[in-house]
C-alpha cells in the first residue's frame, strides 16, 4: 500500500493530505488530547503519525456505525482509507454494497447519512427487484486510477495478502513473469469469498494450469528452499502468479462467487493492473517493446515518439535544466503576484507526497552535506531523482498554464514515466 501513512505530519499537513473536511485539524487535536492519537515533537512542532490519525478516525466511525445502526453486523463490513485513489473513506460489504466519502468535500455525518439511505433503499421491495435485475446485466467496470506511489509489486500488495518472491521465472514448468506468487486463501479473505469456493472455482478454469502449492511451514521458514508442487495439493497452500490477478478478479466477478467486499476487489484490481502496466515492460526485458509502450503511454504528456521521449527525459533529469526551469517557475509566480512558498509547497506535496520541509529533514536524517539540505530540490536530486523530474514537469506545466491541479497531474505522470524508462535501462 502507499506509504504516505507512515510519515509524521502536523495537524494542518494531515488535514491537507488526507482530506480537509473529514480529517479537520480540530478533531485531530481532540483525539490527541483524549490519548487516541500519539503526539510527537519535531523541531518545536507537534506532529502525528499518519497511520495513527487514520486508524483513530476509522475506529470512531466504526463505533458510531455500531451505535447508530445496531442492525448492521460491524464484523461483516470493512472500513478503510483508500490509499490508491486517495482522500476517500470506504465502507465495503455493506449489505452487499460499498459506499464512500470524499474526505475533501464530505464529513463523517455525510457518510452516516449515506448508510441510512442505503438501509432505507434496501428495505424497499422494488429496490431489491431492481438490484437483482441489474446484477444479471452489469459488467465489471475497471477504473483508470493511477498508482500514487511506487510501482514495486511487493510495495503494492496489501498487508493482508501473503505473497512469496521467487528467484526464478519458471517453477515446475509454470512461468511466473513477475517472480511473485500470491496466496489464494489470503486473496479470498481479502475480497470476501470462501477459500474453498475460490480454490475450487479456479481449479475448474484455465487458471488451474498456473497454480503452485507449498506447505505453509516451509514458506515461513525462509532458511529452507520451498519445494513447490504444481496444482492444488491437500495440506498445501495454493498460490497463483501475481500477473494473473486482474484476469482472475474479472472472471471471479462474472462467476457465481461474487466478492462480499466489491470495493476491496476493485481496489486490488486497480493496484495489480496499474502495477503490471508499469513493470510489464521491465519484465519482458525487450527494450524495443519498452520504447513502443512508452511511446503509447507518453501521449498523456504530449509525446509521440519513443526517441523523443527518451531525449526529453534525459534533458529533464539534468540538474542544469531543472535549475533553469525552477527559475522560470519563480518568475511566473512573481508575475502572477502569488505566494511562492504556498504554491511550491502545494506542488511539491501533490507530486512527491512530501512537503519541502520534509525533504530537507530527510536530507538531514541521511546526513547529506549542509550545502544540499538547505534545498528540498537538491535533496530530491540526491535521494529520489524521479521526484526531481516530476517537479520539473509540474513547474514547466505551471509556467505555460498556471493551474496547480493540472500541474500536479502532469508532474505525477512525468515522474511515473521516468521511473519506467529507468527500470528498462533506456536512460542508461
Amino acid at each position: 500500500m502507499s506509504n504516505i501513512l507512515h510519515h509524521l505530519y502536523t495537524a494542518s499537513e494531515a488535514e491537507e493530505l488526507f482530506g480537509k473536511k473529514y480529517f479537520y485539524r480540530q478533531r485531530i487535536y481532540r483525539l490527541a488530547a483524549n490519548k487516541k492519537i500519539i503526539a510527537f515533537n519535531r523541531k518545536e512542532n507537534t506532529v502525528y503519525l499518519g497511520t495513527h490519525i487514520v486508524q483513530a478516525f476509522l475506529k470512531e466511525l466504526e463505533l458510531r456505525i455500531q451505535y447508530k445502526f445496531p442492525e448492521i453486523d460491524i464484523n461483516s463490513i470493512r472500513v478503510f482509507y483508500d490509499t490508491v485513489k486517495g482522500k476517500r473513506i470506504v465502507i465495503d460489504g455493506l449489505l452487499g454494497r460499498s459506499i464512500s466519502a470524499n474526505t475533501d468535500e464530505e464529513t463523517e455525518e455525510d457518510l452516516l447519512k449515506k448508510i441510512a439511505s442505503i438501509i432505507e433503499w434496501i428495505s424497499s421491495e422494488a429496490a431489491i427487484t431492481k438490484e437483482a435485475d441489474t446484477k444479471r446485466h452489469d459488467s465489471y467496470i475497471v477504473s483508470n486510477t493511477k498508482l500514487k506511489k511506487n510501482n514495486s509489486i511487493t510495495e503494492v500488495l496489501p498487508e493482508e495478502i501473503l505473497w512469496v518472491r521467487l528467484d526464478t521465472g519458471i517453477v515446475q514448468g509454470v512461468e511466473v513473469k513477475s517472480y511473485i506468487l500470491v496466496s489464494l486463501p489470503t486473496l479470498a479473505q481479502f475480497v470476501g469469498v470462501r477459500t474453498d469456493n475460490l480454490v475450487q472455482w479456479i481449479s475448474n478454469t484455465t487458471f488451474s494450469d498456473f497454480i503452485l502449492s507449498a506447505h505453509y511451514k516451509q514458506i515461513r521458514s525462509t532458511e529452507n528452499s520451498v519445494p513447490w508442487k504444481k496444482g492444488v495439493m491437500s495440506g498445501y497452500t495454493p498460490f497463483i502468479p501475481f500477473e494473473l490477478l486482474p484476469e482472475i478478479l474479472i472472471a471471479l466477478r462474472q462467476s457465481r462467487n461474487t466478492p462480499e467486499y466489491p470495493e476491496k476487489a476493485q481496489m486490488l484490481y486497480d493496484l495489480a493492473k496499474n502495477t503490471l502496466q508499469a513493470v510489464g515492460i521491465a519484465i519482458s526485458g525487450d527494450k524495443n517493446k519498452a520504447a513502443e509502450e512508452l511511446a503509447r503511454v507518453g501521449l498523456g504528456l504530449g509525446l509521440t515518439a519513443a526517441d523523443q521521449i527518451i531525449g526529453i527525459f534525459k534533458q529533464y533529469e539534468s540538474r542544469e535544466f531543472q535549475v533553469q526551469t525552477t527559475k522560470e517557475f519563480q518568475s511566473k509566480i512573481k508575475a502572477l503576484k502569488m505566494d511562492y512558498a504556498t504554491t511550491i509547497g502545494t506542488l511539491t506535496l501533490g507530486i512527491t507526497r512530501r512537503w519541502p520541509s520534509q525533504w530537507k529533514a530527510l536530507g538531514v536524517s541521511k546526513r547529506l552535506p549542509k550545502t544540499i539540505t538547505t534545498s528540498s530540490r537538491e535533496v530530491m536530486r540526491q535521494l529520489s531523482p524521479s521526484d526531481g523530474v516530476g517537479m520539473t514537469f509540474g513547474e514547466k506545466h505551471f509556467t505555460k498554464d498556471p493551474k496547480i491541479a493540472e500541474a500536479v497531474t502532469t508532474g505525477k505522470q512525468g515522474k511515473e514515466f521516468y521511473e519506467r524508462l529507468k527500470k528498462v535501462g533506456l536512460l542508461d
